[in-house]
């Protein structure tokens, strides 16, 4: 359809299409407001209003750079009409329709907004024959809206629209349009998780009780389309960081993001899952970070309750953590008194070096102490050694390994330096320590250990990938190697699927392969790692959490499939209470605690709108908004920019993932996800990190390789 001011084909350079009149006339005034009056079509009414006021055309970048240099006298001519017919719906309603279709260029948007936009829009949301005009005049211009207008236009119009929502139950056009513009501006506010919170005053000027009240409840009504739904549950789930209290003060908000783990979108979990994380974070604990050695010794001394000592002895009480780590405060204790006898730094590094590989805790921290013959004090003393710490000692031995020259003991010298650092937090130099001793030991697992330490959760993920298929690797570093896959691949899933703005359909699958190669990662864990294990915490809160993301739509109403999980996280704890280190609150906890608990209530409570969800957006052809009037094809035909919140349908609802598509986003050798693999030359079908990883899986895939080929 051509709209207002073209004649014909669209893009057509026809200048006679617009006859030059303007607002000066006054024949040409009375013929506009006659025509304005003999129309009830939105589409003529435009028409009429672009060639009166002289707009440009507003569907291409020349009409548009037109518009910017003569913005000025645009506005007044504009505004001036505005003012002096505020009774019009009509002239009011064209006039602001016009500047919402310039609002699809950004430099337009910002000079509109502050030249006073929504003090002319919101009196048009008392007018009957305006009311839904104006609200989706708000969902365009927040569409489009930078960062800073999305969150003015919050500010201004959320409480209000709370209330047009309250006004008009059972008007689902107001709520659809309201609760669109309250998740394109007040995500603007709240969502910004990585910055410092709102101000306070700001949350209470945009009612945010009132928008996750209104928010929710528009949600069970059934005649909520499954736009709306998409958009609240990127709005509540933006919401639960900094608007924590808020929203667990609304019960009905924390069910909706556990119940949203029923749907088969699988964006629509990975929201429900950032969400439900981010609620605790604010009221969280650390998670602890050092062990009290003599707690751990008394445990030992008292005697494990029967049951944990069962499970210990099962798995081998020499494999467990408990064991590995008194055996190497024993060894350390030795071979530094030893030292202290014979000064034997060589000695003494290969000791430790050796020990570093196979537990956390794996240096005693110490010193040589005796009784101050003045003072009567134990004090630690000089006993000779170019160290009195024991944690001081790493550097000296490393040396001394090195000065005897035998190469294949230069790794154990770098062991020594790389956990001075560690003990010392000075991370970078651990990473470039450990950069370096990788190119003499590309299969030394200790120094992906060390990379893992600081890596961004990208590289921090392929590092640790690689580093768990070292040849030379000790059950410790292999459990760490998969504790920390987990977390980084779990971020990256996240985070590629929250980002509902611009998940194609690469995206989407590489997403998913985050999310379910965290799955196996957690799993592996659990079904391998000693019972005592310090991370099993951390990766039985992991393997719940993502269990739902990646398997909510087929798991059972009181989570049996999870049973086993639950078994071995209550031991875990239990043991570290034992120890003396009760599991503390931390966010992962807390996230699995809320959704263990709402689960049976919140899909019941939620099934309704997530079946009419799926059902929707499952659809081979979903249903589209109708043109309630013409006005909705006068704003959409255009596009200046590229679309924020385009159509992401293509094979989001789906429960599972296809095996064989997840294999595309995998390393053949390492099993890291990844968009940027590189195909074999041979067979074009296994792919690779880098060059080593092809290197390493050479051996096994040189047959398969040649059978493709063949």
């Amino acid at each position: 359809m051509p709209g207002p001011g073209r004649k014909g084909a669209k893009g057509s350079k026809s200048k006679s299409s617009r006859p030059r009149t303007t607002a000066s006339s006054d024949s040409s005034s009375n013929a506009y407001f006659g025509d304005v009056d003999g129309t009830d079509r939105w589409d003529e009414i435009l028409r009429y209003t672009c060639v009166y006021f002289d707009i440009p055309d507003l569907w291409s970048r020349h009409g548009l750079k037109k518009v910017h240099a003569n913005f000025d006298s645009i506005h007044e001519r504009l505004d001036s009409a505005y003012l002096a017919n505020p009774g019009n719906d009509k002239v009011v309603g064209a006039i602001i329709s016009v500047y919402t279709k310039m609002s699809a260029d950004a430099i337009l948007r910002d000079k509109i907004f502050h030249r006073g936009f929504m003090q002319r829009l919101l009196p048009l949301l008392e007018m009957d024959n305006c009311r839904h005009l104006a609200l989706r005049a708000l969902t365009t211009f927040t569409h489009h809206g930078g960062t800073k207008v999305r969150a003015g236009i919050a500010k201004d119009s959320a409480s209000t629209l709370v209330k047009l929502i309250d006004r008009y139950p059972d008007d689902p056009k107001v709520a659809e349009k309201a609760i669109i513009t309250l998740c394109h501006s007040v995500i603007a506010v709240v969502g910004t998780w990585e910055s410092s919170p709102p101000n306070p005053q700001t949350l209470r000027d945009i009612d945010m009780p009132g928008v996750l009240r209104v928010v929710t409840d528009t949600l069970k009504k059934p005649t909520t389309s499954s736009d709306v739904i998409n958009h609240a549950i990127e709005l509540i789930a933006s919401s639960t960081l900094h608007c924590s209290e808020m929203c667990k003060a609304n019960p009905t908000v924390l069910k909706f993001l556990v119940g949203g783990f029923r749907s088969k979108d699988w964006i629509f979990r990975a929201m429900s899952l950032g969400g439900l994380i981010r609620v605790p974070r604010k009221e969280a604990e650390e998670d602890t970070r050092l062990l009290d050695p003599h707690a751990m010794m008394n445990g030992v001394q008292r005697g494990f309750p029967m049951h944990i000592s069962e499970i210990m002895t099962a798995y081998g009480p020499p494999k467990c953590d408990i064991y590995l780590t008194l055996s190497a405060m024993n060894l350390n204790t030795k071979a530094f008194m030893k030292c202290g006898q014979d000064h034997d730094l060589y000695s003494l590094g290969i000791t430790l070096a050796n020990l570093i590989p196979t537990t956390e805790f794996s240096i005693t921290q110490g010193g040589f102490q005796a009784e101050d013959p003045q003072t009567g004090r134990v004090e630690f003393m000089d006993i000779g050694l170019p160290f009195k710490m024991w944690g001081d000692a790493l550097p000296h031995c490393a040396k001394a390994i090195r000065a005897k020259g035998k190469p294949e003991e230069l790794d154990l010298a770098d062991f020594l330096d790389i956990k001075d650092a560690i003990m010392k937090g000075r991370i970078p130099q651990v990473v470039e320590l450990a950069r370096k001793a990788l190119e003499r030991s590309p299969d030394q697992a200790y120094f992906y250990y060390a990379q893992t330490l600081a890596a961004a959760p990208m590289d921090g993920l392929r590092t640790a990938k690689k580093g768990s298929k070292c040849k030379k690797i000790t059950p410790f570093l292999r459990f760490q190697m998969l504790q920390r896959a987990v977390e980084h691949a779990s971020e990256l899933g996240m985070k590629l699927l929250q980002d509902s703005g611009s998940v194609d359909k690469d995206s989407w699958e590489l997403g998913v392969a985050f999310l379910t190669s965290a799955l196996e990662d957690a799993r592996t864990f659990l079904d391998n790692a000693p019972p005592d294990n310090r991370y099993i915490k951390n990766m039985a809160y992991w393997h719940i959490l993502l269990t739902a993301t990646c398997r909510g739509p087929e798991l059972s109403d009181d989570l049996s499939e999870l049973e086993d999980t639950f078994m071995k996280l209550k031991f875990a704890e239990e043991v570290g209470t034992f120890l003396g280190l009760p599991p503390p609150k931390t966010y992962l906890r807390l996230a699995q605690q809320h959704l263990i608990k709402l689960w049976p209530t919140a899909i019941k409570e939620w099934k309704d709108v997530t079946e009419r969800y799926d059902h929707d957006m499952a659809s081979e052809t979903p249903p589209t908004e109708k043109n309630e009037d013409e006005l909705a094809a006068w704003l959409q035909d255009t596009h200046i920019e590229p679309d924020e919140h385009g159509d992401t349908r293509f094979h989001r609802v789906q429960s599972t993932f296809n095996s064989t598509r997840s294999g595309l986003y995998r390393c053949s050798w390492c099993g890291n996800p990844s968009a940027v693999l590189r195909k074999c030359g041979g067979c074009e079908q296994a792919r690779y990190c880098d060059a080593s990883c092809q290197r390493s899986h050479w051996k096994e895939h040189k047959s398969k390789c040649s059978r493709a080929r063949t």
